[in-house]
């Protein structure tokens, strides 16, 4: 019998997120084979992080903040919401414009040793596309779109893709590639546009900007302080090592794309269903059924990856990233904590103040543990520290979800099947880390 693989809002979201994700990968394998240099891959990693850096905290506040609010309206409902969070979203990218140029030489002489930000005009225009274009696939998810969000995502990324590897392919220097990213970000922001005013009324409305802000703001600074994680690092690193030594990191500190994805997708995917609290209950056992669906397989597959990753690396992009590797198998360990949902409960139930608070426990001690641990295991220290404080934060979100609203663990986890996979893979990770 064929198997129909039918598309709702989660796992349309998850491949979607799959597909940006996958297309960044096969981008680095072909920059590795092309005769682009180590130093020029990681002007464009470093291009790249820095475009993060600075927008990634308030651009998923600000939506996510909005999604549980969307799921009131009716999927043919054409107000002037969406309309507005595009205004506050454009807002934001002009801010964080204004704070590279404003603190250009901080930056330089901080992150990246005196050295100039990497194709500064470049970088500016690419803000001000890609960081409003984020809300795309959550137009089409709070609409129930899901087959139009894998349609946009096969199409952009594609683009994406020839317009970013065809310069190195034939030959020409970085900065063309960068060209071709920021066209394939323009490209995105006009599809932007199309959607908002079929969707959405561009009327504008301060009681809203405002009532979204009060409840976001929380939001935003818990994804500027949980978030920073993987900036942290990238500081840490650019402070300390080469630029080369910066890609090598970047390489492998990218997480399982599967578990980073698909868990972050799923949780987004569920913010508007806790409009209705009628249904707390049976989102709560959603979550803990897809929580483990989700890990019987990607635990397995983590420890498969685990035990490969020394001879693929140097295999699937070259001999200088070969220490990849062990940032990658220590970064397979944020499994644990990903497949966690307590943060989805509290977002949906718009309790942020405590996910903020959470996320501020976790990021001093990430900084801590990073810098510890580094003295002691060099460049593994600094992935080391990220795993130990996100575990930390996902142990005090679950207090909080069982003070705020009497939930247990086992409302929206299976306990037993987590602890054991994590248990497995701890004892895999040290075989190939540390007796192989």
């Amino acid at each position: 019998m064929p198997v129909k693989f039918k598309v709702t809002q989660i796992s349309a979201l998850q491949i979607f997120q799959l597909l940006r994700y996958l297309t960044l990968i096969l981008i680095g394998v072909v920059f590795t084979k092309s005769a682009l240099s180590t130093s020029e891959i990681g002007q464009y990693e470093t291009f790249l992080f820095l475009a993060g850096a600075v927008s990634f905290f308030w651009l998923n506040g600000l939506i996510q903040g909005f999604l549980p609010t969307s799921g009131k309206q009716s999927s043919s409902t054409k107000s002037s919401d969406l309309f507005n969070v595009f205004y506050l979203l454009m807002v934001f990218s002009m801010l964080s414009v204004f704070f590279i140029l404003l603190f250009e030489h901080s930056i330089s002489g901080l992150l990246l040793k005196g050295s100039e930000i990497p194709f500064l005009k470049y970088l500016l225009i690419y803000l001000l596309f890609t960081s409003p274009s984020g809300l795309i696939e959550y137009i089409y998810l709070i609409r129930n779109q899901g087959k139009g969000m894998l349609v946009y995502g096969v199409v952009s990324y594609a683009l994406m893709f020839l317009l970013v590897v065809m310069p190195p392919v034939f030959g020409l220097n970085i900065e063309y590639s960068l060209v071709g990213l920021v066209i394939s970000s323009a490209f995105r922001f006009v599809w932007l546009m199309v959607l908002l005013f079929r969707h959405s009324s561009p009327a504008f409305h301060p009681a809203f900007i405002r009532k979204h802000m009060k409840s976001a703001t929380p939001l935003v600074l818990s994804m500027f302080l949980s978030g920073s994680g993987q900036y942290i690092d990238g500081f840490i690193i650019s402070r300390y090592f080469d630029s080369a030594t910066f890609a090598v990191f970047r390489f492998g500190a990218r997480e399982l794309p599967l578990v980073l994805l698909l868990a972050n997708a799923f949780s987004a995917s569920m913010l508007p269903g806790f409009a209705d609290r009628s249904k707390l209950k049976s989102n709560l056992e959603i979550i803990k059924q897809n929580s483990q669906k989700l890990g019987f397989w990607l635990f397995p597959l983590s420890g498969i990856l685990m035990l490969i990753s020394h001879w693929a690396f140097p295999v699937i992009f070259n001999v200088s990233f070969s220490g990849s590797a062990t940032i990658f198998n220590i970064y397979l360990l944020l499994i644990v904590s990903r497949l966690v949902f307590p943060q989805t409960i509290l977002i949906g139930l718009q309790k942020n103040k405590a996910i903020m608070w959470a996320s501020l426990l976790e990021i001093i001690l990430n900084v801590a543990l990073s810098v510890l641990f580094m003295q002691f295991w060099g460049l593994p220290g600094v992935a080391y520290g990220t795993v130990c404080a996100y575990v930390f934060e996902k142990l005090i979100l679950m207090v909080f979800v069982k003070k705020i609203y009497g939930f247990g663990v086992s409302a929206y986890l299976n306990v037993k099947q987590h602890l054991l996979y994590s248990l497995l893979l701890a004892v895999i990770f040290y075989v190939v880390e540390f007796l192989i």
